[in-house]
């Protein structure tokens, strides 16, 4: 068993403590995780053609390439795009295997959705560029939102919403969740999220949940979709994960062991860049990687 002492994690012994252990561990635990400073640092994917990703996102969705970086060595190039520093916002980090040049998006990943003051003037730069629309601009169904969808080259997807000007233009991540409530309780518990609001659309069966680390209109924030009666989705291998920054990547590991999440790197330095990080698994096999916070800051300097 575990057992959590102040800031340090150690195991206790004896059958009679048990049940007092994992609750206290569960207690410390969770209070460690509300106290961590965590953000949405970047989300992770696949593309096949890389200059041809960053031309669609810099003419036609107004971004920034910021930082591109090649490892020869494990034949693949990264290349981080969004509207502001990697230090303070939310990006993408596009990821090139060399000689594979299409992935499968699978049904399970949603869509990356972006902030913009104007949808239609939107929707008219990105089919002037040749860009994929495939949702005009107009209001959600029951609300005076103004969004409409739009394909990258590869088949992403992602949702434009009319807003007024956000310090996080690339406000969402939405990904499709078998048990709702399920993964509602894990990310709020292992990963120290708030659950800002739940709708229901009985109409068009769904369900959707919004968590994140602060309000919607000035954080990015993960979008989870319960589709009824869909239990299971097809992940693809285009999709790969979220970055999370935090201050203590074995303490997170931890956490997120106590509450169901499956750790599948354990925590400790990359070799080479010597960051530290952690990978894990939610309920429906998302993965996430925990990012120290310190080793990231060296990272952008």
């Amino acid at each position: 068993m575990l057992r959590v002492e102040g800031n340090v994690i150690v195991a206790a012994t004896g059958g009679s403590m048990a049940q007092a252990s994992t609750a206290i561990t569960q207690e410390g635990a969770l209070e460690w995780v509300k106290k961590d400073n965590r953000r949405l640092l970047h989300v992770v994917y696949r593309v096949g053609d890389l200059d041809k990703t960053i031309k669609f996102y810099t003419e036609c969705l107004g971004m920034k390439l910021l930082r591109k970086r090649d490892i020869p060595e494990e034949r693949y190039t990264n290349a981080f795009l969004g509207y502001g520093p990697e230090d303070s916002q939310f990006v993408v980090e596009l990821t090139y295997n060399y000689g594979v040049d299409k992935y499968d998006i699978g049904t399970g990943f949603g869509h990356i959705g972006i902030a913009v003051e104007d949808v239609a003037k939107t929707v008219d730069l990105i089919k002037a560029k040749g860009g994929k629309v495939t949702r005009e601009p107009g209001p959600v169904k029951g609300s005076n939102t103004v969004i409409a969808f739009i394909e990258d080259p590869d088949g992403y997807k992602f949702e434009l919403l009319e807003r007024g000007p956000t310090p996080e233009p690339l406000c969402q991540v939405m990904l499709r969740v078998g048990d709702l409530d399920r993964s509602i309780a894990f990310y709020e518990k292992a990963f120290g999220m708030e659950l800002l609001y739940k709708r229901d659309n009985p109409e068009y069966k769904y369900t959707i949940a919004m968590m994140g680390y602060g309000p919607e209109d000035k954080s990015t924030v993960l979008e989870l979709t319960y589709n009824y009666g869909v239990i299971e989705y097809d992940k693809g291998n285009a999709y790969a994960q979220m970055a999370i920054g935090t201050d203590d990547v074995y303490k997170t590991a931890e956490a997120v062991r106590l509450f169901g999440g499956k750790i599948t790197r354990e925590p400790g330095p990359l070799p080479g860049i010597n960051t530290k990080i952690t990978a894990c698994l939610d309920p429906d096999g998302w993965k996430s990687v925990f990012v120290d916070n310190i080793d990231f800051a060296k990272e952008l300097e």
